[in-house]
């Protein structure tokens, strides 16, 4: 250009030929840019080159590599090592008395083994199990770049973590009944196959949008209820299992439906929507923080498996008066139409009631910690309401209550909840003298779960204590311990009467233990 204006009477030149010949003029007279296919990056060169430029700007340091290679191979070995440690003490516990009931060690396998695949077919369909970070989200799914070439990493990532998983599912319970080292490698290919179909089969339904709370994912949440409940009905009048070991031609089986799955997958992965993507990335990124922070209400919300709107139950409560009723009903509600939460109470008080089948566990301090943890367990599964109230306290100024009345009063439907779980433990457990003191033991829990839903975020400026295996976060321990703190102490009058039995001193003892908690919850 030298800056001169152009002749009136000059026509102006043909800038849309000169920029890309045989293409038609834009409006204005301004040239319409074309694509070129064959100057465009795949999504594999994509990655590539954004791997090349974060590599130049974070050079990797000496030996990194081998040492990240090292110290997955020491733990790998320090849980072998871990694992036929306790192989004869675990043997020597489902051995005797434990036959009498039908707990042996082929239903402990099948049962570790059933709920392994279900709980990791409800991560998979949440998280994806395609997909990309959220950085990738942002820079990359706008570009022409194709979907299974930006993908190829999370899938490689999910079809290892999914045979992994399925390996340790399978091998472990074998290792630990006892069976023999072919035994253990062909339940451990059982694991892997089945961890191969289910990842492979999430990821098929990926792309149809199937997550958590479409109609797969509440089959799987109806499924990880009836587990337990199958291995009670079967610990109580089933004859006794040993240990077993699958023939060869089931993981081949399962290893070929496996790999017409993941060729399936494959195919579909060009059809992921932008949604999905992010979707996806926002729950592994909230996931991941939740574990980091050992925060397992987040981690419920992530994967999509805490209170949701649900037309299960359309039945609402109708005879609400005053203010309590109305919250006791607003909360009874939320818990009917969770899916998930009445699911998982269900699971826990059918393993609780198989667990104390085994002898070590039926008395003395193993019963009492079965019925403190899985009653405390329970007892978050009913605390969908308090917990929405802890993450969002406009909820609770809305009610015309006092902030402690508010919290005491929803420690009602926690505390039922609590109670399902030790009463079902009481009936199969042959009962005894310890279920009068159960009732007031329940309210503990409650109290404690609705402790635990209103503690707050983790107090990340306390100062941590330097320890021989590292730096230990003292706030983040603190958070954690409210609550289990209430249904540890709260729950040593259950505890003395497992022991010694029930006494007149011990009720008295756990109702006033109860109205402790639930004073302390309440502030």
């Amino acid at each position: 250009m030298t800056g001169e204006a152009p002749d009136a009477g000059t026509a102006a030149p043909d800038t849309t030929t000169a920029a890309h010949p045989g293409t038609a003029a834009a409006a204005g007279g301004l040239p319409r840019l074309v694509a070129v296919d064959e100057e465009s990056l795949t999504g594999a060169e994509l990655r590539r080159l954004t791997a090349r430029v974060r590599a130049h700007n974070l050079p990797a340091e000496p030996g990194r590599v081998a040492l990240d290679v090292a110290e997955v191979v020491i733990s790998l070995a320090l849980v072998v090592l871990y694992l036929w440690g306790f192989g004869g003490p675990v043997r020597e516990l489902l051995g005797s008395d434990a036959t009498a009931f039908g707990l042996g060690p082929g239903l402990v396998q099948a049962l570790v083994l059933a709920l392994a695949t279900v709980a990791g077919a409800a991560v998979a369909l949440r998280l994806g199990p395609a997909g990309l970070p959220a950085a990738g989200v942002r820079w990359w799914v706008p570009t022409p770049a194709d979907r299974t070439g930006l993908t190829s990493p999370s899938v490689v990532r999910a079809l290892l973590a999914g045979v992994g998983a399925g390996l340790v599912a399978g091998g472990a319970p074998a290792a630990l009944a006892g069976v023999g080292l072919a035994g253990v490698g062909l339940d451990a290919a059982f694991g892997a196959a089945l961890g191969l179909l289910v990842v492979a089969g999430a990821g098929a339904l990926q792309g149809s949008g199937a997550t958590s709370g479409s109609l797969p994912g509440r089959v799987l949440d109806l499924l990880l209820a009836a587990v337990p409940v199958a291995g009670l009905g079967l610990a109580l009048w089933a004859p006794a299992w040993g240990a077993w070991t699958v023939p060869w031609a089931v993981p081949a089986a399962l290893a070929g439906a496996g790999t017409v799955a993941l060729v399936v997958w494959e195919r579909g992965l060009d059809r992921l929507r932008a949604g999905e993507l992010r979707a996806r990335a926002s729950a592994a990124m909230q996931a991941s923080a939740a574990l980091l922070s050992l925060d397992g209400g987040g981690v419920s919300r992530a994967l999509g498996t805490g209170p949701a709107a649900s037309r299960a139950f359309a039945w609402v409560p109708r005879t609400a008066r005053g203010p309590a009723g109305a919250l006791l009903a607003a909360d009874a509600t939320l818990l009917l139409r969770s899916p998930a939460a009445l699911a998982a109470l269900l699971a826990l008080a059918s393993a609780a009631a198989v667990a104390v089948q085994v002898p070590a566990l039926s008395g003395g301090i193993g019963l009492w910690a079965v019925l403190a943890g899985a009653g405390y367990a329970g007892a978050l599964a009913g605390a969908g309401g308090p917990r929405s109230a802890g993450e969002n306290p406009r909820l609770d100024a809305l009610v015309p209550l006092g902030a402690r009345t508010t919290r005491a009063v929803r420690t009602v439907w926690p505390a039922l909840a609590a109670g399902v779980v030790l009463a079902l433990v009481a009936v199969v457990g042959g009962g005894g003298v310890w279920p009068a003191v159960a009732a007031p033991a329940a309210v503990v829990l409650g109290a404690a779960a609705v402790r635990s839903a209103y503690r707050g975020p983790v107090p990340w400026d306390v100062p941590m204590i330097a320890t021989a295996a590292g730096a230990l976060p003292t706030g983040l321990v603190l958070h954690q311990l409210k609550g289990p703190d209430v249904a540890l102490l709260g729950t040593l009058p259950l505890a003395l009467s497992v022991v010694t039995g029930a006494t007149p001193a011990l009720v008295v003892a756990q109702v006033v233990a109860a109205a402790g908690a639930v004073w302390r919850a309440a502030r």
